[in-house]
């Protein structure tokens, strides 16, 4: 247990900071987009911080609670995040434990996603204010993982759109990933029971059998960070639901929100960079910001009208 927990730790359960080299929007990049503060606490103790964001007019019947993926921040996904505000949505989205603004000195585990969605919807229910709201969750890859799983602890969910994410521990350390991960699988289930045994046997094709909220699950068939087979492919094969729909694209990796020129230059941009670091080209974060303030990030992070349309038509 202790190797594994160690092997584990080293490469996921880690704390997530802005390195101040990779390029993130804040709601100030975008004109007239308001971000009001807000905060909550997990049972562990740990408070979360994040924000609401709306343009002037927009919709307060409704909240969008948007989960982001492991490596970063919500402000990671503010061309998402925009999006849906721009088309008429509040839209609350927050860092994890363990990242960017937001206390704790890891992410406590793979389950640590659905532990703080399921805080901010406790938050929700105790608020004078949002419990009034219709609420529909959207989620990419570890925040995937929690918008989905959560349907088997909240039912008055609207809408989920689920992205390229695994079905459950079980299967993501069993089908999504090889090498240490599939070794250690048994060891690493027995630290993320100790961590957040409430959601250890979680799974989003069980949480899909019966459902009531309107899902779209989206997946690419070539992405190389979380297999198929253990994601869309793994529900799609267990869940006979009419409220859920699959959508699987094609050539888009990790991200099937992004356009395809989008993804191609993300690919290329990071696998220089890193070929420049490890011949120790770039070694000074001067000399890596340098080369990080010459990408166009609006380019590289545009989103898919096609793909988008899926999922603003789930949340209408």
């Amino acid at each position: 247990m202790g190797l594994v927990s160690m092997v584990y730790k080293k490469m996921f359960v880690k704390r997530y900071d802005d390195n101040h080299i990779t390029h993130y929007f804040s709601y100030q990049d975008f004109p007239g987009l308001q971000a009001k503060p807000i905060s909550f606490m997990t049972p562990q103790g740990l408070k979360v911080k994040g924000n609401i964001y709306s343009y002037e007019g927009s919709n307060t019947n409704d909240l969008v609670i948007f989960c982001h993926g492991i490596g970063g921040g919500h402000r990671s996904y503010m061309r998402e995040i925009e999006l849906v505000a721009r088309n008429g949505y509040e839209v609350l989205s927050y860092d994890n434990i363990g990242c960017f603004e937001s206390e704790g000195s890891s992410i406590r585990g793979m389950t640590e996603s659905l532990n703080d969605l399921d805080s901010c919807l406790t938050f929700i229910q105790s608020d004078s204010e949002l419990c009034k709201r219709r609420i529909s969750l959207i989620g990419h890859s570890w925040g995937g993982y929690a918008v989905g799983n959560i349907l088997s602890f909240y039912k008055n969910i609207y809408s989920v759109g689920i992205i390229s994410t695994f079905d459950s521990l079980d299967a993501v350390f069993g089908l999504g990933f090889g090498g240490k991960m599939k070794m250690f699988k048994k060891g690493i289930i027995a630290y993320e029971k100790k961590m957040n045994p409430k959601y250890i046997d979680c799974s989003i094709s069980k949480a899909l059998e019966n459902t009531t909220a309107k899902v779209v699950m989206i997946h690419s068939k070539d992405d190389s960070m979380i297999n198929i087979d253990a994601g869309l492919g793994y529900v799609q094969a267990r869940v006979q639901n009419p409220n859920v729909r699959f959508v699987t694209v094609d050539g888009k990796h990790h991200n099937p929100n992004y356009t395809e020129d989008a993804v191609n230059y993300m690919n290329a941009t990071f696998g220089e960079f890193n070929k420049l670091v490890k011949e120790k080209a770039l070694k000074t974060f001067e000399e890596k910001r340098e080369y990080m303030n010459k990408v166009d990030w609006v380019r590289m992070t545009e989103q898919d009208p096609v793909v988008w349309k899926e999922l603003l038509e789930n949340l209408k």
